[in-house]
């Protein structure tokens, strides 16, 4: 049975941009995974493994030009198999840029197309007002719109100051406090991912954006790593980007 794109995101707006492909015989599909530059496929006809046309390589400016997670691409499916090449990128509403490893200069993508990026703290040695005003820049300068989760509330007997201190830095912004232990802001962010919305999260290791997932999903999808007194920072334990399908059907991609 075919599946309906419309539970990844689609709509009019990108089916308007994927005309002229249609013509060409390809099919839409968004990039769900992104592991060591081998991608994974949310197609009408399910999951496929996906790599770059030869031609596509050829032509890219940069890493930049290359699909990322988020993005919607016009596919070439192979008959009985569960591969497909991408052969072009829809233009991109949003997207979060940032230097690919190892370069100078050069900007690699790493999330498209998000309505909505959640910069995260924990209420614990990772609040720091500063790095909020970092991600801040990288939340304008992508397009979407920023929200402030501060994780672990409830290590702390009162949020107002650390909220107030966060209004001051990212004034008009939607901040809450947040727990997954008891619940906490868990609905403020249900309500921020409509059905079809896609959400990013930012923030450092050790923050609890893999606990957040976890508890949007229900189920221990994704690693979560232990934090280190000293600093309160923790191992990177998501060694992929992926985006995620919530149960109510928003979308995050961490």
């Amino acid at each position: 049975m075919a599946v309906d794109l419309a539970i990844y995101g689609w709509d009019d707006g990108w089916a308007a941009a994927f005309g002229p492909f249609a013509d060409q015989g390809l099919t839409p599909a968004r990039v769900a995974i992104e592991y060591n530059h081998l991608l994974r496929l949310y197609t009408t006809a399910g999951d496929v493994r996906a790599q770059h046309s030869g031609k596509l390589l050829h032509e890219a400016a940069g890493r930049h030009a290359m699909a990322a997670v988020g993005d919607w691409v016009a596919i070439r499916t192979r008959a009985g198999e569960r591969t497909a090449t991408i052969e072009a990128i829809l233009p991109r509403r949003t997207h979060f840029s940032r230097k690919a490893a190892g370069e100078l200069t050069e900007q690699q993508v790493v999330a498209a197309n998000t309505d909505v990026v959640f910069i995260v703290m924990g209420l614990d040695r990772d609040y720091n007002p500063r790095r909020l005003e970092r991600y801040l820049v990288l939340a304008k300068d992508s397009g979407a719109t920023p929200q402030v989760l501060l994780s672990k509330a409830d290590l702390v007997d009162d949020v107002a100051p650390q909220i107030a201190e966060c209004q001051a830095v990212a004034p008009g912004a939607d901040i809450y406090a947040v727990s997954v232990r008891d619940k906490r802001g868990v609905a403020q962010v249900r309500a921020a991912l409509l059905p079809g919305h896609t959400g990013a999260l930012l923030g450092s290791s050790g923050a609890g954006k893999s606990t957040l997932i976890n508890h949007l999903v229900g189920e221990e999808l994704l690693a979560v790593g232990a934090v280190r007194a000293s600093d309160s920072r923790g191992r990177h334990t998501t060694r992929h980007r992926q985006l995620v399908r919530l149960p109510w059907g928003g979308l995050l991609i961490d």
